[in-house]
């Protein structure tokens, strides 16, 4: 074997060791019923919005449920257009290593994490901040980006996570307290 096929098999063994690997998704079950494929992708997709809405309002008292409603709107529609974008192959360990061997572009964890916080920034949100969050900042095995979002004036910590890459554009969100990375706050000087 020439010593570039084994590069890129221990390549591959790396990546399926690396960071950005996907966890379990903490998600809701939806019931099951004899409607068409496009109703209930439909109603999942409503039933996913007030959920996310219903999480981000409670992270304050002060949230307005307006525009916990954009937010969960903005990030669920938005993750699955960037798979589209980024012509997302499935699982996104998979697709990261698409990228190392130059097969794509884009759909890292922290390109999901640039465009996302991007399009919620254009919101001008008032009762929410939004950060950068990662976790085992500068580990090439390891490391994991991911936008936080917080009640504005809100202890990071006190935040959630919103990870489109996670998960493949079907956005995972928890709070920080209760997901499985150490996640910290990237300076905006960092970003």
């Amino acid at each position: 074997m020439p010593a570039k096929s084994h590069y890129r098999i221990f390549l591959l063994f790396m990546l399926f060791l690396s960071g950005c690997v996907s966890g379990n998704q903490m998600s809701r079950e939806l019931p099951a019923s004899g409607k068409t494929e496009n109703h209930r992708a439909t109603e999942a997709y409503h039933q996913k919005v007030e959920w996310l809405q219903g999480d981000l309002a409670a992270l304050s008292q002060q949230s307005d449920r307006l525009e916990a409603r954009q937010v969960a709107e903005t990030a669920i529609i938005y993750s699955h257009q960037l798979a589209d974008e980024y012509q997302l192959v499935r699982p996104a360990v998979l697709h990261n290593l698409l990228i190392q061997v130059g097969l794509k572009d884009r759909g890292l964890c922290y390109h999901w994490t640039e465009d996302l916080l991007k399009r919620l920034q254009a919101l001008e949100l008032r009762t929410y901040q939004l950060h950068w969050g990662v976790a085992y900042r500068g580990s090439d095995l390891r490391e994991h980006n991911s936008v936080v979002i917080t009640a504005r004036g809100q202890a990071f910590e006190k935040g959630m996570v919103l990870d489109p890459w996670r998960n493949s554009g079907d956005l995972f969100w928890a709070l920080i307290d209760a997901d499985q990375y150490p996640w910290k706050k990237l300076p905006p000087s960092d970003w």
